[in-house]
């Protein structure tokens, strides 16, 4: 009887520290909130919209906007809200600052994550709920989203004074280079993830990637399917659903241009966005596989081309006079067009109601020369079978960067959590050596 009792003094004690701890973090999780809430609020030109908690780690969400110029060298032009998206963990601990290239997404990635660290997620100005009332495209350059990143920077600095990272994927990756090249102080390290870095308002090398990607049997099967389609276009547009071909093409100029857009794409995506190897590519002739194998490349016949889905890439289309970036080399398939007869068409679709700015090869030269020769504190990852990889950034020894090509890896998949073992140690040394921060790579989510 007395064997019971203790038994149950202990379960009750047990149960009370438990209460104890419990009822303590959860009051430190309120005092900590609060004090959150009122720092935000501090911050000249910031707003919060909404506000999560989680548990587990512990880490509030913040959906923010800043109060940006529309010109930063003229505030008299007026002023937009640009989206931000904040994970808090802890004042103390280091800010990964994101430099979106479109749309802003919810405030997690891979530094993130192996750091334990706060998050900063800017949406691109011009892009999604960033931009004014009226879209004046003389505004719409890097020099002012770079501002824009800069303004960010100095706001939330008075509150996070560890250390800042930038990063960004794809275009974003991009613009996390740009920010670096104009802002080089506002960050410690920045992280570029697939970025593309073109020569040129037509780079070459996209051609040469595609002439030998995958091998010479490969790079054939894909031509001859290429022909095969367009040899067959009034066909197979026939047997593309009503409800596709019912959608708005007047930025291409017709459901017959974006078919051709799309065959003419094909290449360039199945090393960017798939995984599929040679032996996926049809060669039996039969117009159904093939529009099949196209399905399979991009999820779409060619509503990929429709204004309701090119519309939100515009402005990323615009600044392609800054950046630079790809066409379609049509010399083998000239006889076998309809619409595109002549000068090779570019990818950066714009519909007529958008000037296309004049390409400024000053921009790209001065980037690229800035990446070569001072680019210090950098790591780039870029994806082994990813078509931008053709693209990718060109550093010399004069710098301190590493770079990270991660095997077979398309533009989706070039990730850190995708590096062979000795990679991401590689990854995690360099890292270290440029921050002195230590990543704990079990943190990343499969």
């Amino acid at each position: 009887m007395k064997k019971k009792k203790i038994i149950q003094f202990k379960r009750f004690t047990v149960f009370i520290l438990c209460s104890l701890l419990l009822s303590f973090s959860f009051s430190y999780g309120q005092v900590n909130e609060m004090s959150v809430d009122s720092a935000l609020r501090t911050l000249k030109d910031v707003r919060v919209i909404r506000k999560a908690v989680t548990f587990n780690p512990y880490s509030l969400q913040y959906q923010l906007e800043i109060r940006q110029p529309v010109d930063h060298n003229d505030t008299t032009k007026g002023f937009f809200y640009q989206q931000l998206a904040l994970l808090h963990r802890d004042f103390s601990k280091p800010m990964v600052i994101e430099t979106e290239g479109y749309n802003g997404r919810a405030p997690k990635n891979e530094l993130e994550q192996i750091l334990n660290c706060n998050d900063l997620n800017v949406e691109f100005r011009y892009f999604n709920k960033s931009k004014p009332d009226s879209l004046q495209w003389q505004y719409c350059t890097f020099e002012q989203a770079t501002a824009d990143l800069h303004h960010i920077n100095q706001v939330f600095h008075s509150l996070y004074h560890s250390k800042w990272i930038s990063t960004g994927i794809s275009r974003g990756g991009e613009t996390t280079l740009i920010y670096r090249y104009f802002y080089p102080d506002d960050v410690d390290l920045s992280v570029p993830y697939v970025a593309p870095f073109p020569n040129d308002i037509e780079d070459k090398r996209i051609y040469a990637f595609l002439d030998t990607a995958g091998g010479p049997s490969c790079v054939q099967k894909i031509k001859n399917l290429q022909m095969f389609l367009l040899q067959h276009e009034k066909e197979a547009i026939q047997k593309i659903s009503f409800p596709e071909r019912q959608l708005h093409y007047s930025a291409v100029g017709g459901v017959g241009q974006a078919y051709e857009y799309a065959v003419l794409e094909y290449p360039f995506a199945f090393w960017q966005t798939t995984t599929l190897q040679e032996k996926d590519i049809p060669s039996d002739e039969d117009l159904d596989n093939y529009l099949a194998s196209l399905y399979k490349v991009f999820g779409n016949y060619i509503s990929g081309f429709s204004d309701e889905s090119t519309e939100s890439f515009y402005t990323h289309y615009y600044m392609t006079w800054q950046t630079g970036y790809y066409k379609y080399d049509i010399t083998p398939f000239k006889k076998y067009l309809q619409y595109f007869t002549d000068a090779n068409p570019t990818s950066a679709i714009l519909p007529p109601d958008i000037p296309r700015h004049t390409y400024d090869p000053d921009f790209d030269k001065k980037i690229n020369e800035w990446i070569a020769t001072k680019g210090n504190n950098i790591l780039y990852i870029y994806g082994g079978r990813d078509t931008w990889s053709a693209c990718k950034a060109d550093f010399t020894d004069k710098v301190n960067a590493k770079l990270f090509m991660v095997p077979d890896a398309n533009h989706y998949l070039a990730r850190i959590k995708n590096m062979p073992p000795a990679m991401q140690k590689e990854f995690g040394e360099a890292l270290k050596r440029m921050t002195g921060l230590t990543p704990d790579f079990s943190k990343l989510n499969n």
